[in-house]
């Protein structure tokens, strides 16, 4: 097997069961000198302890946030926007969540020779192939060197045991990839993990016509 350092960050501690890990967040689909680039998030924290994570985007001034928590004993997502000054949260179970996410072709998983080293974790890679419904395969990067159980439980990746550390995604209509740049242990209080209670708790259709409609509109 071959490694590659790519390392980035402080030092890394295996087998973390809370903490924080930091990503870049980059948009293959957009041209480089897309004006679109200054307005979308660059960075994205996930914040996580045992079978529980928060992942958080920002665009810039803070126009948009997106907030994810997700419980994985209890099979919660609480999918969390700010738009402005106004907030809404849509919850959902399992089922509902594998519907919400599941917004890109079926694929198949082929695992690829060789280890990777991402923010000081060893990784393992993975080919997203997904055939003739289109053009471009996905190479992905995980780690078990991080101990969050389930990790995604609530994404169209639920069969990876491990933790992504070079993924892609797709929000709102925007292809995303993501690269974690730091990963560190720290303490992280179970708070973290609770919807505030200034978000206003929306039905699925509500959610879509209140927020997925202006949040396409203002990724395009």
């Amino acid at each position: 097997m071959t490694a590659v350092s790519c390392s980035e960050g402080g030092s890394f501690q295996k087998h973390i069961t809370e903490g924080v890990i930091e990503y870049d967040v980059t948009y293959p689909e957009l041209d480089s000198d897309n004006l679109m680039l200054e307005m979308l998030p660059n960075e994205m924290k996930m914040t996580f302890k045992e079978d529980k994570f928060k992942s958080q985007l920002k665009t810039g001034a803070g126009i948009v946030e997106m907030t994810v928590i997700a419980n994985g004993e209890q099979k919660l997502l609480h999918n969390m926007v700010k738009l402005f000054s106004d907030r809404y949260v849509l919850t959902l179970d399992e089922k509902g969540a594998h519907q919400m996410t599941n917004v890109i072709p079926p694929f198949q998983i082929k695992y690829i020779d060789g280890i990777d080293t991402i923010a000081q974790a060893l990784c393992k890679r993975i080919l997203i192939d997904f055939g003739a419904a289109k053009n471009e395969s996905y190479i992905f990067a995980y780690t078990d060197e991080i101990a969050l159980k389930s990790p995604n439980w609530c994404t169209p990746y639920r069969d990876i045991e491990g933790v992504l550390l070079d993924y892609r995604i797709e929000n709102y209509g925007m292809n995303m990839r993501l690269r974690a740049t730091s990963i560190r242990s720290e303490e992280v209080d179970d708070s973290e993990f609770i919807v505030d209670d200034r978000y206003e708790t929306l039905t699925l259709s509500e959610f879509n016509d209140l927020v997925v409609k202006n949040l396409k509109i203002f990724m395009e």
